[in-house]
């Protein structure tokens, strides 16, 4: 199987409590966690005007093609009290994002991966190495880990293992 790599924040109601609720919805719909990051606490990015997120990384198994789990993943959020907005980047109840689906390579309106803002978000790098250090992306020729170099803690946070 291909090592499927997944990021999940909110920042709207009780905030542990939605990483659990998520984490069992994946389970539940037979997406199997094979690790999970520590629990970090992070500033809000593309839109400062909100709380702060949890976000854990996850690496997950399932039989699923891509668009089949991104389906998933929307009907979990839609059954978690996501509302779409139309605003990009503000508050939610949950977010699940497909950071890696091993080699695969999309680019859809609906899906891209790799997820397009990865290597701009410091603290999704930082959880994905924490569980997957020797990744090397694709297109890449470096190890996760590796982009580590450069990056400061400023903006994130262990919040709880």
């Amino acid at each position: 199987m291909e090592k499927i790599f997944l990021l999940i924040g909110t920042n709207v109601g009780d905030l542990k409590s939605n990483l659990l609720k998520a984490q069992k919805y994946l389970e539940k719909h037979k997406v199997k966690i094979i690790k999970k990051s520590k629990i970090y606490k992070t500033k809000p990015w593309g839109n400062d005007n909100q709380p702060d997120f949890l976000n854990i990384a996850l690496e997950v198994e399932c039989n699923y093609k891509p668009l089949r789990l991104l389906h998933t993943l929307k009907k979990i959020e839609s059954s978690m009290g996501r509302k779409k907005t139309g605003r990009r980047w503000g508050p939610r109840t949950i977010d699940i994002d497909i950071l890696f689906y091993g080699s695969q390579i999309m680019k859809r309106k609906d899906l891209v991966i790799p997820h397009k803002e990865f290597y701009n978000r410091p603290f999704a790098i930082k959880l994905l190495a924490e569980i997957a250090p020797d990744f090397v992306p694709p297109q890449s020729e470096k190890q996760v880990k590796n982009y580590l170099k450069g990056i400061d803690d400023e903006g994130f946070e262990i919040y709880c293992d």
